[in-house]
């Protein structure tokens, strides 16, 4: 099945989960790996990382012992991802991002350096929301980031009562627009 068909199939059986109907752009995929340290991330976790649009790219860049961890609860992104992907630095999690430290244990990696998601937060209850952030932060190494994006503009709060430093870039050039946040720990 393409990947476009795939993307609009998913997100029709169950739009909640899946979030979009398209593949995510070459624009915002740009914007996205942009904001990864690839020269230091030994590990980079990916939140619902669907047909793999950003993992593509991320593998693309990543160094030859780096670690790369997708959390995907649809087990058919799942099965797309490992039969498209061969790859010995992907490691496919079928769980969702409220289990990213016991997962990265059973991996023996401690944390992750950088955490890249496709979320789909508008779709969460609050407490949802706050449980996941909360799992990134503590997943995350004391200088590691965490960039996702949003169609909509109404995460920065919640964001910024969780990580110290938070940025925000608009992508117009997807569909549809999206905003890129880019999240980092308070150093003490």
């Amino acid at each position: 099945m393409k990947d476009s068909l795939m993307m609009l199939a998913n997100f029709l059986k169950n739009p909640k989960q899946t979030g979009s109907i398209a593949q995510s752009s070459k624009f915002l995929t740009r914007e996205i790996v942009k904001n990864v340290d690839f020269k230091s991330s030994k590990c980079i976790v990916e939140l619902g990382p669907g047909i793999g649009t950003f993992t593509k790219a991320v593998l693309e860049k990543a160094g030859p012992d780096t670690k790369i961890v997708c959390f995907e609860l649809n087990k058919t992104f799942c099965s797309h991802l490992n039969r498209n992907f061969k790859d010995k630095r992907l490691i496919v999690v079928n769980a969702g991002a409220d289990k990213i430290k016991e997962n990265l244990k059973k991996f023996n990696i401690k944390e992750a350096d950088c955490i890249i998601s496709g979320l789909p937060f508008r779709n969460f209850p609050d407490k949802d929301k706050k449980k996941i952030l909360k799992e990134i932060k503590n997943s995350l190494s004391p200088k590691g980031r965490f960039v996702l994006f949003q169609y909509t503009n109404n995460l920065s709060k919640m964001l910024k009562s969780h990580f110290g430093n938070v940025s925000r870039r608009f992508v117009p050039l997807n569909i549809p627009p999206a905003f890129v946040y880019i999240c980092g720990k308070r150093l003490k």
